[in-house]
């Protein structure tokens, strides 16, 4: 009886053993892909930190100072991502005046206050599209003008850099038209007066 009760606990305790070894070698494959895009670059303006903060992993920036004074005064500074600002500095965030150009061609000209976009400031994406307006805390709210490359334009209320409220829309040959952006595209909520069809007499 003892050596049966003895086999069956020595069976339990291996059994437990390796069950404890195989689930402590299980990775967290959400926790992974999580610090993958975290560490991956962030957007330029976005509110955790700045792009050319330290990295306390490698202890070393995210770019170069291409030239002036990249610290406290006016200079080029080079991402890792191959972002590109030119403008003031102050305590080694962007500050006043600048001018960052993005890799995948879109650019923005305004004033910059702790390293995030603030105030009068103009957005142009690479198509060729234009937005001016007011800029708090790295992103566009409030009003603001989108100029289309055809030459039509949108008169908005931003409720961030790619959504807006419906406003007047004006084409080229002076029609209006209410429209919005939802994700950067145009989208038009009443029909075009010209498109209407005419009735007959």
């Amino acid at each position: 009886m003892a050596r049966i009760f003895t086999g069956s606990l020595i069976s339990i305790f291996a059994f437990f053993i390796i069950f404890n070894c195989s689930s402590s070698e299980t990775k967290d494959t959400s926790q992974s892909s999580n610090n993958a895009s975290a560490s991956s670059s962030r957007p330029e303006g976005s509110n955790s930190a700045s792009n050319r903060s330290m990295n306390s992993d490698q202890e070393s920036e995210d770019g170069r100072c291409e030239s002036g004074d990249c610290e406290n005064g006016t200079g080029t500074y080079v991402y890792s991502t191959g972002d590109i600002y030119t403008g003031g500095f102050s305590s080694g965030m962007r500050e006043g005046k600048g001018k960052f150009v993005y890799k995948n061609g879109d650019k923005f000209e305004g004033i910059y206050v702790n390293d995030l976009k603030e105030g009068d400031g103009m957005y142009f994406w690479s198509n060729g599209t234009v937005i001016r307006g007011n800029f708090a805390k790295g992103i566009i709210k409030g009003s603001g003008k989108v100029t289309f490359t055809d030459g039509s334009v949108l008169v908005t209320e931003f409720t961030d850099s790619s959504n807006s409220n419906p406003g007047p829309y004006t084409k080229k040959d002076g029609t209006e038209t209410e429209c919005y952006l939802e994700n950067k595209v145009l989208v038009c909520v009443k029909p075009d007066p010209a498109a209407a069809p005419k009735t007959q007499q």
